[in-house]
Parts: C-alpha cells; sequence; structure tokens
C-alpha cells in the first residue's frame, strides 16, 4: 500500500509539473511587451550561490549581482531576445534546482520587467514594476546562456562560475 501511495503521489507531481511547464513556457504578455519596445537594457551576471532572502533591497531579489551591463546596441538586443525567444519556444520543462546566473532588466513608459534566468534548470522567474514579488514564470532551454555571457565577457563583466556537471 506504502508503495502505491508513493507512485500515485509520483505520477501526481509528474502531471502538475508538465501542465506547469507547457503553461508556463511563454513570457507574461506584459512583460514581453516591455521587453520589445525598451530601447536598452541591463544584462546582469548573478553568483548563484549568494542569496539572502531576508535582504531583497540587495542584490537582485536576493542574489549577489557580480557585474552589469547596459545593452544599447539594437543588434546586440536583438541577439539576446532572439536567442531567449527560441528557447523559450523550444523548451520541454525545467528542473527542480533555481541557480540564477543570469539576469535581464528593461523598463518602457514607466513599467518595469525582470528576468531572472537560470539557464542550468530552465526556469524564468518573471517580475513586474520591482515590487519583489514573482509575477510570472516561463521555461527556456539553455542555448541562450553562451548569446548572455558573449554580451557579458565583451562588456567586461564578471561570468557567474558554472554549474557542475
Amino acid at each position: 500500500m506504502k508503495h502505491v501511495l508513493t507512485l500515485g503521489l509520483a505520477a501526481a507531481m509528474l502531471a502538475a509539473a508538465t501542465s506547469a511547464a507547457t503553461a508556463a513556457d511563454k513570457l507574461p504578455k506584459e512583460a514581453k511587451a516591455v521587453l520589445d519596445k525598451a530601447t536598452e537594457f541591463e544584462l546582469v551576471s548573478l553568483d548563484p550561490d549568494e542569496r539572502n532572502e531576508k535582504e531583497k533591497d540587495k542584490g537582485l531579489y536576493g542574489w549577489k549581482v557580480l557585474g552589469k551591463t547596459t545593452v544599447k546596441d539594437a543588434d546586440t538586443r536583438k541577439k539576446v531576445f532572439e536567442a531567449l525567444d527560441k528557447a523559450l519556444a523550444e523548451s520541454d520543462g525545467g528542473a527542480k534546482c533555481f541557480n540564477p546566473r543570469h539576469a535581464i532588466r528593461a523598463e518602457h513608459d514607466g513599467k518595469k520587467v525582470d528576468l531572472v534566468i537560470c539557464f542550468e534548470c530552465s526556469w524564468v522567474y518573471v517580475y513586474h514594476d520591482r515590487d519583489g514579488k514573482r509575477q510570472g514564470v516561463a521555461v527556456t532551454t539553455g542555448t541562450p546562456q553562451a548569446t548572455f555571457d558573449r554580451v557579458l565577457k565583451d562588456a567586461g563583466v564578471p561570468l557567474p562560475r558554472q554549474a557542475k556537471e
């Protein structure tokens, strides 16, 4: 009986995760609108090991910021967003970890959006208006990481440590 309950619980958790992944593979419309219209954005390098829940006003939602760069060049913005859009479309679900190493901060017409991204597990946490409350999630793949890292490296921003294989 104990094994049947365990298997039933595991099946229920898998079904919930699968439906959440398919419902969350796209960015919320409000976030996408800000990103599409912003003429610049910040690309942020985060330390996934240093988060302080009690000090969310420090760093980025509690994660230590290693560095950041403002991306104003239209071609670079396009490359970053195309890489992310493609990965969002190709995603097939996320894992359990959330060790974000990257973030995008954008603003347009007084509206703000932050994407805190863990390419290791494929989750993207979406924050609006920087009130500290997560407004949504999306699922990506790890493929945009190379593009993000190249932009950060070209700007002289320290890269986060890589995930252990």
